[in-house]
């Protein structure tokens, strides 16, 4: 029996000599875990016997030691690894379905374009939405990973987005300066972008700031002219005005507004308009200043949920506040108020406009929502309009004629009409480009075109 006994020893050394040399065979394997043999002592007892002696060892297990191996470098661009603890999700070919995990990152695309293991097993991720953003994060919601023949094809650079600081103390290079782009004294500052042409090819675009303003009074601003070079050959700007989503130009109003009228003089409020700016145009915004309007202490009418009555007619003329306040005497209680040029209201200068104010009883609200009205009718677009000179002062009117073959012809000279010209609807000429009410302008214009 001790021959035997000695024989397991020996079976457990070649154990754990065939697992080392396993260990030594696969260390150049992806992803191999080294193995560890454990032994274990074979007791034996009997009846007759309370103490006795072994009877030899034995091999319990075969374990895997996973422990962090290694990260090195490979030439597949597929090749991955997994540092600390997890696993690669697989799913294996054919009809299983199952799901096997491995830390071998060793992996390629097949004929379909899907991310493969050596054995043809697929490696799962995690499904994106349309901005990227993964949008399920269980196992069950994972998808196999395939690559897209497209995305491998070259795209030309659409569009560069870049964020500079540009030197706030350098000097404005004056307009006679000729640009150099050797020449770091005709420019301000410069910066590079790598850029890609249709066939994938990178090129290097090169921007030139040139300082043409510093702040003023007027202007506040720092303004910079631009040049862009792509290997030494200057790309020429094509600017385009500002448009919105629907491709219509849109500008810049006096007030900071956005709007998509067009800045036509031609169309001008009560003749003192101000002109509209293009929303790409450079300047500092100016802020518009709170309207005020002061008056009679408005507190004592409509405070605490009271109403006040505003007339028109000239029988109760005498009954308002106005009367009474013009005859000396303290106004009686609940008297009305004279809606007839109930406000004078001076807009930037350019002169009162009388508002009026409908018969009615109000409260604070109320009047505070016809005094809106009111004003926006004082002061509306369509009040007059104005003739420049040399815009819109003269239009052409041509009759055609038709022919049987489907053309038409036209007059030899078409005839000008000139709107700065006098009419029985005002004579003065100068009062005409300074502007008419809508009725009377088209009224002017029939004239002058049936002449």
């Amino acid at each position: 029996m001790s021959f035997f006994t000695a024989l397991t020893g020996l079976k457990g050394a070649q154990t754990d000599i065939s697992t080392t040399s396993n260990n030594i065979a696969n260390v150049g394997s992806s992803g191999f875990k080294k193995s560890r043999a454990e032994f274990g002592d074979i007791f034996s007892t009997t009846p007759l016997q309370t103490n006795v002696i072994g009877m030899g060892a034995q091999s319990k297990s075969i374990t895997q030691q996973f422990s962090q191996g290694n990260i090195v470098q490979s030439t597949n661009s597929l090749d991955m690894a997994v540092s600390g603890q997890g696993f690669f999700a697989l799913k294996a070919g054919g009809n299983s379905g199952q799901t096997v995990y491995t830390r071998n990152g060793a992996f390629n695309l097949n004929d379909s374009g899907y991310i493969v293991d050596s054995n043809g097993q697929f490696l799962l991720g995690y499904p994106v939405d349309s901005d990227g953003a993964v949008s399920d994060k269980t196992l069950t919601g994972a998808v196999k990973l395939q690559l897209q023949t497209e995305f491998g094809d070259p795209k030309e650079t659409n569009n560069v987005g870049m964020g500079i600081n540009l030197p706030a103390g350098a000097p404005v290079i004056p307009s006679s300066v000729t640009f150099d782009s050797t020449d770091p004294e005709t420019f301000s500052a410069s910066s590079s972008v790598t850029i890609f042409d249709n066939m994938g090819n990178p090129k290097s675009a090169t921007i030139f700031y040139i300082k043409t303003q510093d702040p003023s009074g007027s202007d506040q601003t720092y303004k910079y002219d631009t040049k862009m070079f792509v290997d030494g050959a200057e790309i020429k700007p094509e600017l385009t005005r500002a448009s919105n989503a629907k491709g219509t130009f849109q500008f810049i109003d006096k007030f900071g507004q956005k709007t998509t009228l067009p800045a036509d003089p031609a169309y001008i409020l009560e003749g003192k308009g101000s002109p509209l700016y293009r929303a790409d145009d450079l300047g500092a915004p100016i802020e518009s200043t709170p309207a005020m309007l002061s008056g009679l202490n408005l507190q004592t009418y409509l405070g605490d949920g009271k109403t006040v009555e505003i007339v028109t007619d000239p029988m109760h003329f005498k009954r308002t506040v106005e009367y009474q306040s013009l005859q000396g005497t303290t106004p009686i209680a609940n008297s009305p108020f004279w809606g007839k040029d109930f406000l004078l209201v001076d807009v930037d200068g350019s002169g009162p406009v009388s508002v009026d104010i409908a018969p009615g009883t109000y409260n604070g609200v109320q009047l505070a929502a016809e005094v809106e009205n009111a004003l926006r009718d004082g002061f509306g677009d369509d009040k007059t309009i104005q003739l420049t000179d040399n815009i819109d002062s003269k239009f052409t009117l041509d009759i055609k004629k038709l022919s049987g073959d489907g053309k038409s012809t036209g007059l030899l000279t078409p005839i000008e009409v000139d709107i700065h010209t006098a009419s029985i609807v005002e004579s003065d000429v100068s009062k005409i480009k300074e502007g008419l009410v809508l009725d009377d302008f088209l009224t002017h214009a029939q004239i002058l075109m049936t002449e």
